[in-house]
């Protein structure tokens, strides 16, 4: 079997992922639902082979040493491809997701319009959420591209893996994939000040040492967006405020709540009227008021504010579930998957 055959097949049949593990044949995910090539099983040996042709021999040593890999690479024109290989029960297991090769405007991925406001911003700290596979990284570069296209800046963006080259428009984009560019984000960003730019983008954020380096980025008068690995908005603002603890734990609230301009939160639902995703969002806009919960870490009021019908700049994903469920976009099944409250879906 050869690999780059089994993803251009996967391509061609509009699959969002391939699966290749030993004791099952390829598998093909499309919208969330499995299907089963019809071929035999795979055997461990056959699987190595399969997926060492997608890995270079420096990729393969250092396979072999932390037993996981994460990667990204071009299967063909117009399309990137993001592998994850890893062992499993002392085999390798890979998982390829396939990707546009060129980052998509906002309004093309049914963004909200605060969400792209955000970007016009001079200085200030964006977050959007969301777990994986629910296109947050997507989400991000459509962010990059259009500053890239409306504003003259530099953008220097960290990135677990590169997965939109982005050509120079009216912005310069320089871009640095972690373990290829750089060791780490935390080196990173310890060298992002020489680099001077006006725009730094995370991708992800996900622990307290980065979120604090990257605060303090943005309270030196830079804009930061980040994306986290969080299901919703409450759960990234506690991450964000999990990075305050120790004796400075005060100050970096106090830099969180003075820095912060939005938090966002994304989830693909399958649709009801077509093939396709269409997405959920959650919105956290950050005023006067809600700047004050989060300096006082007080979580819960702001939970409260969110679920105020009357808030402006402001959604639950449940709210936005229900108004796509009302629109016909997603059926009941589909609905109820994802609402935190199901029984919202009775009243």
């Amino acid at each position: 079997m050869d690999i780059m055959q089994l993803l251009n097949f996967a391509i061609d049949n509009g699959a969002d992922e391939a699966l290749v593990s030993a004791g099952s044949p390829p598998i093909l995910r499309r919208e969330g639902k499995l299907t089963f090539a019809k071929m035999d099983a795979l055997t461990p040996e056959t699987t190595r082979s399969v997926v060492f042709q997608a890995l270079s021999p420096a990729q393969i040593e250092r396979l072999e040493n932390e037993r996981e890999l994460s990667f990204s690479f071009t299967v063909r024109e117009g399309c990137q491809c993001l592998g994850s290989v890893y062992y499993e029960r002392g085999s390798v297991s890979a998982i390829f997701r396939f990707a546009a090769q060129s980052a998509a405007l906002p309004t093309k991925l049914g963004l909200p319009s605060l969400l792209v406001d955000a970007t016009r911003a001079v200085q200030g700290f964006v977050v959007v959420a969301a777990p994986p596979g629910h296109g947050k990284s997507t989400a991000l570069n459509a962010l990059v591209e259009t500053i890239n296209t409306t504003r003259e800046a530099t953008v220097l963006t960290l990135e677990e893996r590169i997965i939109y080259p982005h050509a120079d428009k009216k912005s310069v984009v320089h871009q640095r994939e972690v373990g290829r560019d750089t060791q780490s984000f935390l080196s990173a960003l310890d060298a992002a000040p020489d680099q001077d730019p006006d725009v730094l983008v995370i991708d992800p954020l996900d622990d307290p040492e980065t979120i604090r380096r990257a605060l303090a980025f943005a309270g030196r008068g830079h804009l930061v967006i980040a994306s986290m690995r969080a299901d919703y908005v409450l759960e990234a603002v506690e991450n964000l405020l999990g990075a305050a603890t120790g004796r400075d734990a005060m100050s970096v609230r106090r830099q969180l709540a003075a820095s912060l301009l939005l938090v966002a939160a994304l989830r693909l639902l399958p649709r009801n009227d077509e093939p396709g995703r269409v997405p959920a969002t959650e919105i956290l806009k950050i005023d006067a008021r809600v700047s004050r919960l989060i300096r006082d870490a007080d979580t819960k009021t702001l939970e409260r504010l969110m679920n105020d019908p009357d808030e402006t700049g402001t959604w639950t994903m449940d709210s936005f579930i229900l108004k796509l469920h009302e629109r016909g976009l997603v059926d009941d099944e589909a609905a109820r998957r994802y609402l935190v409250d199901p029984g919202l879906l009775e009243t």
